[in-house]
């Protein structure tokens, strides 16, 4: 019984360390009711993989922001936007080993992909941004956290305050 709680233990072991982290930051003086519009200005990816740095990809994270932002009453302009967005995306393979989990078991190989995705949204002239979200997501492999990301933006618009009918 003992064993099988124990491989139990360690199969779960994986999954604490690969947990999600997300945070959400405002400016307590930003009126977001007068934010009606944005566009896209920034994208910066910086990442050794392929499937990361891909303009397809971005193209998904830009296309999940844009659907979470018109439902929540914010429209995409082509010009003098009220808000720009920046798009930054840090990915990295992590290799580490967990600590042994019991007398005569050796290190156990831990290997996953971490990436941290950061929406910043900006007055038009300013540097500071008004909301920032943070999704920070670690996956078994990167073409598993290409699949993953958009997701996450979604689940980090769905906190953007919606703005009341005009």
């Amino acid at each position: 019984m003992r064993r099988v709680l124990f491989a139990a233990l360690i199969a779960l072991l994986p999954v604490a360390i690969l947990a999600d982290d997300m945070s959400v930051s405002a400016d307590p003086k930003a009126r977001f009711d007068e934010f009606k519009t944005f566009a896209f200005r920034d994208r910066k990816i910086a990442s050794d993989r392929p499937e990361l740095d891909n303009r397809l990809f971005v193209k998904k994270l830009e296309s999940a922001v844009r659907t979470g932002l018109r439902a929540k009453g914010v429209t995409e302009a082509g010009s003098n936007p009220d808000l720009f967005i920046d798009l930054i995306l840090v990915g990295q393979d992590i290799s580490t080993a967990m600590a042994p989990p019991a007398r005569g078991v050796g290190p156990q190989p831990l290997r996953f992909t971490a990436g941290t995705l950061t929406i910043d949204m900006s007055r038009p002239g300013e540097t500071e941004p008004v909301w920032r979200g943070v999704y920070r997501d670690d996956e078994t492999t990167g073409s598993r956290l290409v699949e993953k990301l958009p997701q996450d933006a979604g689940k980090l618009i769905d906190k953007y305050p919606k703005r009341k009918a005009q």
